[in-house]
């Protein structure tokens, strides 16, 4: 059988709170049990106590001098007077006079009790119900053959605690039931985020419809940081699937050129005889394309690696200072129209990174910046320092963008307009690259363009 975390959680709450309620009532039962002895015995003690006080001897008394309420017993050669303050019983404790012999000569007894210790508590089981009972010798000379006997029984005091433990008996029951169903709602009510998301796990799994995410209302406990978590989960596997198809479909869109052709002139090849001249004309055509598509295999991999990629796979402390000067260097040799490219470094600038992505990074931005550089136009590239930030720039006067482009220009195959971009062949990745690159960095990159006017790449590490 089954058991739901619910259901596990309630039997684990309910049996904690039958424990706890348990030792609690045995706490107080024995509290109890000790407060009740020590009232038993002091209020018994006391009233035999107070009544020894009030037994005396007499040789002679007069009968017009007797107070009402004393009693007067003959005994030995005179009398035993017993004060009107002499109480037989008092909240439940009976007091017998009795001689060394256990002969009763004043008083009732609730049971019949032989003599016991003197000066001593004792218990005596009768008929199932307990008593206490306590003796003590009478001090007086002429009263020393006589002895005080208190009788009390233990449920003749009762005590708070007493009637809390009675009282508990009754509600304790009540409370661990109400306990019980409280928190099993309440087990219901805070499990149900998970519900919600086994729902929504179940559907997405039924449906394949990873746009579904958990609805719950507002919150901050553990569960709803939990539900945050699986849509922010769900974001990314959403994200990663979209991407995977539309890297299926931008490269079957960017391959299906260069396979048409090459199926094309390896056609038009066959059908005819051709000189020697013409087949390697022919061939070198297929070469072309061919080295395209490896091209554009090669950047799809490495686009594809470095969007997989969530840390820097060899991070390193990288003199950017000086790494742009050398690509700077580099990337003059392949000037194109007449475009100059200059740049300024201050010196000393490092941060931790990957030298070869940061090269790449600075390799391709220079590379737009000449793709869609003005006849005769210049390139700057700049590093510098704001406050804690290094900043590297690279800023063109070409043929710029406006805003709707400057939106979609990190996308993958994105590329401008067929008149700027068919004489470039470019595969509209490089830029996508960077903005993996700067994001492996923990950096931000930000684009400053106007139509005609030029364009500005600004990274902030």
């Amino acid at each position: 059988m089954l058991m739901t975390i619910r259901t596990k959680i309630t039997l684990w709450f309910s049996a904690l709170m039958i424990v706890i309620f348990a030792i609690m009532f045995t706490l107080i039962f024995v509290i109890n049990r000790y407060v009740l002895y020590t009232d038993v015995e002091a209020n018994l003690k006391g009233v035999v106590e107070n009544n020894r006080d009030e037994i005396e001897y007499t040789d002679d008394f007069e009968a017009d001098e007797v107070e009402p309420g004393d009693h007067y017993l003959s005994y030995g050669e005179g009398y035993l007077e017993i004060d009107d303050d002499f109480v037989p019983e008092r909240q439940g404790v009976y007091t017998v006079l009795k001689d060394d012999g256990g002969r009763i000569i004043y008083g009732t007894p609730p049971i019949d009790s032989p003599l016991t210790d003197r000066d001593r508590v004792q218990t005596q089981m009768v008929d199932g119900e307990r008593y206490y009972v306590y003796c003590v010798q009478l001090e007086e000379e002429e009263l020393k053959g006589l002895v005080l006997q208190g009788f009390v029984n233990e449920n003749a005091s009762e005590t708070i605690l007493g009637r809390m433990v009675e009282l508990s008996l009754l509600v304790v029951p009540a409370l661990v039931l109400v306990a019980i169903v409280g928190g099993y709602l309440l087990a219901g009510s805070f499990l149900r985020p998970i519900r919600q998301m086994t729902a929504t796990a179940e559907s997405i799994n039924d449906g394949m419809d990873l746009s579904r995410r958990i609805e719950l209302d507002r919150g901050r406990d553990d569960l709803h940081q939990l539900a945050d978590s699986f849509n922010r989960m769900m974001d990314r596997l959403e994200q990663a699937f979209e991407g995977e198809k539309q890297f299926t479909s931008d490269i079957s869109h960017e391959l299906r050129t260069p396979v048409s052709t090459i199926l094309a002139q390896a056609e038009l090849t066959l059908e005819r005889d051709r000189t020697g001249e013409e087949y390697r004309e022919d061939l070198r055509l297929i070469q072309r394309q061919g080295q395209y598509m490896k091209k554009i295999v090669n950047e799809m991999l490495r686009y594809s690696r470095l969007e997989r990629m969530d840390t820097l796979p060899e991070e390193e402390e990288v003199d950017l200072s000086w790494l742009v000067e050398t690509v700077a260097e580099e990337q003059m040799l392949n000037s194109r129209n007449g475009i100059t490219l200059s740049w300024q470094a201050e010196p000393g600038l490092t941060i931790r990174g990957n030298t070869e992505m940061l090269i790449r990074l600075l390799t391709n931005l220079i590379s737009n910046a000449f793709r869609y550089g003005k006849e005769k136009g210049t390139i700057l590239v700049s590093l510098y320092k704001e406050n804690e930030t290094v900043c590297l720039s690279v800023k063109d006067d070409g043929i710029g963008m406006d805003k709707n482009e400057t939106a979609q220009i990190f996308h993958r195959f994105y590329q401008a307009d067929a008149v700027r971009s068919s004489h470039n062949h470019s595969l509209g990745l490089g830029l996508s690259m960077v903005a993996e690159i700067v994001r492996l960095h923990h950096a931000r990159i930000e684009v400053r363009s106007e139509k005609e006017k030029g364009s500005e790449f600004l990274i902030f590490f």
